[in-house]
């Protein structure tokens, strides 16, 4: 079963997660992929995360998301661990009646976890390791 809000080594695709929670009433689904960018000579970012304080948030933010923009559902994912340029780093499904909310909450939702969730990230070089970020 696939969960609505995940922090792990490997999260579901958007093919999982739309197939999994499919909403007969929604006319849009919104799909954001955050990957991590070949930046200065990036080949990876290192994410280390406080696990529960940081799934309890996500839940909390899932809920405000959900109540204050009408969506019909919310999905979050999150990976820790080291995650390669290009593979998926944070994957936010959001399947709504119209598109105009499906787009406004996908950004909420990406906006209040980079805020609220204590996810701390590390650029890796091909040489050395970089400092240590919070935020996604």
């Amino acid at each position: 079963m696939t969960p609505k809000v995940y922090i792990g080594e490997k999260i579901p695709s958007p093919e999982e997660v739309v197939k999994a929670f499919s909403q007969p009433n929604a006319g849009a689904v919104v799909v954001f992929e955050g990957r991590p960018r070949n930046d200065k000579g990036i080949i990876a970012l290192h994410y280390e995360v406080y696990d529960d304080m940081a799934l309890r948030e996500m839940e909390r933010i899932r809920e405000k998301v959900l109540s204050q923009t009408g969506v019909l559902e919310v999905c979050l994912y999150h990976r820790k661990g080291k995650v390669r340029v290009g593979e998926t780093s944070f994957l936010v499904v959001v399947f709504s009646r119209h598109r105009k909310e499906g787009f406004e909450a996908c950004s909420l939702a990406v906006d209040l976890v980079k805020e609220r969730v204590p996810i701390w990230k590390r650029e890796v070089y091909k040489d050395r390791l970089g400092d240590w970020i919070l935020g996604v």
